[in-house]
């Protein structure tokens, strides 16, 4: 199955089986947006529609923000107003190639940890893994189309561009101008907020997105684009986050860490704050409770008590484990638990409204 019907038949079955937030925004138009409020962090598992991203909440609190989600033409759009500081990885799609434009990039918003910005424009191929830190105030496009309808699209432009052109993974080397950026990113703030409006119309807003991407990438087809290797304290990052996900079930010490990225332990410090704004005891609890937050969600789980799943993830202390919880999500850990356990279904025979995409949370995938 393409990944343009893998999205639609996602969102569809979400809209059968679970039960719509009565706040969520939503038309069934063709040619309008289907808006979703972002309020809570599994909602950005779906920052580019039926990805499944692995969604890691950085900031503390509730999550805001939106997703806005359109088809036209065998295209599939997504874009995101990313309301917290938040961390996104995993395959965008697997079989279809995928287009980025940070329209408005906020400083701290990092791709393959090196640092972006606003007017960067992105490729993502089939299968390559995506792996990003948003920070709030972060508006970005996507545009998902499969390799065969790229090729030709170009070729009806008379341009050349297809995966063998764009030659990996990664972003272009020159930034989008200023004043397409500014046309695109007025537009988009308005589907954020709810507004539709000829010039906000899918059919309009996917010529142009189109039009950027086949002008930006299709003039020079054969120009590298720049790498997604880590460098520097980035490098330093990398290896010492492989290091914490594969040891995270038992106790890190900073000199182990240390070690794996080979580095002084000053200088993974220096690294993890420069390039994650943390420190690397907050990104292994912050970890720590994404996981924990997980296994309460799981069904397989629910009998399980607060203490026994905390205690798997290197926990013990279950009032301070309360109160980072609370900090981070928003709610105990008491009350997730409580949330899956009552978690609304619909019968899978149940009739939804022809049209209307309804999305709700799903578990963090790690």
């Amino acid at each position: 199955m393409d990944h343009t019907a893998h999205s639609l038949d996602r969102a569809a079955e979400f809209r059968d089986k679970r039960v719509a937030r009565p706040n969520d925004q939503r038309s069934g138009s063709g040619n309008c947006w289907t808006r979703l409020g972002i309020s809570r962090i599994e909602d950005l598992s779906d920052a580019v529609l039926g990805a499944g991203l692995t969604a890691m909440q950085m900031s503390r609190g509730p999550m805001t923000g939106s997703l806005a989600f359109a088809e036209h033409d065998g295209v599939v759009y997504t874009s995101g107003h990313i309301g917290g500081r938040v961390a996104l990885a995993g395959p965008l799609s697997p079989s279809m190639v995928t287009f980025g434009l940070g329209l408005h990039v906020a400083p701290g918003t990092r791709h393959w940890l090196n640092e972006r910005r606003t007017g960067d424009f992105g490729v993502f191929l089939p299968g390559d893994e995506h792996d990003a830190l948003y920070t709030p105030g972060t508006l970005y496009v996507t545009a998902t189309l499969s390799a065969e309808r790229l090729d030709s699209a170009a070729r009806s432009r008379g341009l050349i561009l297809n995966v063998a052109s764009l030659g990996g993974s990664g972003f272009h080397k020159r930034h989008f101008p200023e004043a397409g950026i500014a046309a695109l990113k007025s537009r988009f703030e308005r589907v954020h907020a709810g507004r539709h409006e000829p010039l906000s119309d899918v059919a309009v807003l996917g010529e142009c997105l189109q039009d950027a991407i086949f002008q930006h990438f299709g003039r020079q087809p054969r120009e590298s684009l720049g790498g997604i290797n880590p460098r520097g304290y980035s490098r330093i990052v990398a290896r010492a986050r492989d290091y914490i996900v594969e040891n995270l079930d038992r106790p890190l010490r900073i000199n182990e860490i240390a070690k794996a990225a080979s580095a002084s332990r000053r200088t993974v410090y220096r690294a993890f704050n420069q390039v994650l704004d943390e420190t690397p005891h907050s990104y292994v609890r912050k970890l720590r409770l994404h996981r924990i937050r997980h296994d309460l969600a799981l069904d397989v789980e629910r009998a399980c008590t607060i203490a026994l799943v905390s205690n798997r993830w290197g926990i013990s202390e279950l009032g301070r484990l309360s109160g980072w919880y609370r900090e981070l999500f928003g709610e105990r850990p008491s009350e997730t638990l409580r949330s899956s356990r009552r978690k609304p279904w619909i019968d899978a025979s149940g009739k939804a409204e022809t049209g209307t995409i309804r999305i709700e949370c799903r578990d963090v995938h790690h």
